[in-house]
């Protein structure tokens, strides 16, 4: 009689363990399937941070994009800033010499001027005594006149304060008396006579406005002041010589004056 072949299978262990065997059997089953879905979980959460990565790297190459363009053009911006800085150095000593060209030349015109106004003194003087006076209150201008513009030529300002003091005393109505006036109030600002010379350069404006040494009394009397203290009188004085004398070429010297303030 032939052995037949023993099959495997829980019915051999009766109902019980066909039972048992069914639970392992769903239980696997179940198993899979919730590791699949914690699977499929984990895969998706993956993605979320892999793109938040993909995100974060991409602000961070735009960020090294931009630093490396800077960083790029970081040498063209030093060497103009150098180039900038040579240039604005060159200029500075270029506005130096030139301001020192002005003032050579300033003291040049003055000196020029001076002697100009001396010249023309004597000629005046020498027509004088060369015409006959039309007028009988006619005045010859003092010959002390000249000796005082001499003595300030020579830089003895005291001597020649005094003499233009003693001129201006005796000859009132001298027509070199507006002169006069002018070089005194120039001789007390270079002996540092601030007091004298606003008193003198305020009488020759008040008495004598439509002369050509009006804006220069009013440019000294701006001077006299400053040096006092009184800056804003001194302000004030170089607007009313802007006003009254635009042409002047002390007019000039007042607006530069005031574009310093």
């Amino acid at each position: 009689m032939l052995n037949k072949r023993r099959q495997p299978s829980f019915l051999a262990l009766g109902l019980p363990g066909a039972l048992f065997g069914l639970l392992l059997i769903a239980s696997g089953v179940q198993a899979g399937i919730f590791n699949d879905d914690e699977a499929r979980q984990g895969v998706a959460d993956l993605r979320v941070q892999q793109e938040a990565l993909r995100k974060q790297q991409q602000t961070l190459d735009e960020r090294v994009t931009r630093t490396e363009s800077v960083l790029q053009s970081y040498p063209d911006t030093v060497n103009k800033l150098d180039t900038l800085s040579q240039d604005q150095a060159q200029l500075r000593g270029k506005l130096d010499v030139l301001g020192n060209q002005i003032d050579t030349v300033d003291k040049r015109v003055h000196e020029l001027y001076l002697d100009l106004d001396s010249r023309l003194k004597l000629l005046e003087t020498a027509a004088a005594k060369a015409a006959a006076p039309t007028e009988a209150e006619a005045v010859v201008p003092s010959p002390s006149y000249d000796s005082a513009l001499a003595a300030f030529n020579s830089g003895d300002y005291v001597s020649s304060r005094k003499q233009f003091e003693a001129f201006l005393k005796a000859n009132p109505k001298d027509p070199k008396a507006v002169n006069a006036l002018y070089w005194l109030g120039v001789n007390q600002l270079s002996l540092k006579d601030y007091k004298g010379a606003r008193a003198t350069n305020q009488e020759l404006f008040k008495t004598h406005p439509e002369s050509e040494k009006a804006p220069d009394a009013l440019l000294n009397l701006a001077s006299a002041l400053t040096e006092l203290g009184d800056a804003a009188n001194a302000k004030a004085t170089l607007k009313m010589l802007l006003a009254k004398y635009p042409k002047s070429p002390a007019a000039v010297k007042a607006k530069a004056r005031l574009q310093e303030r």
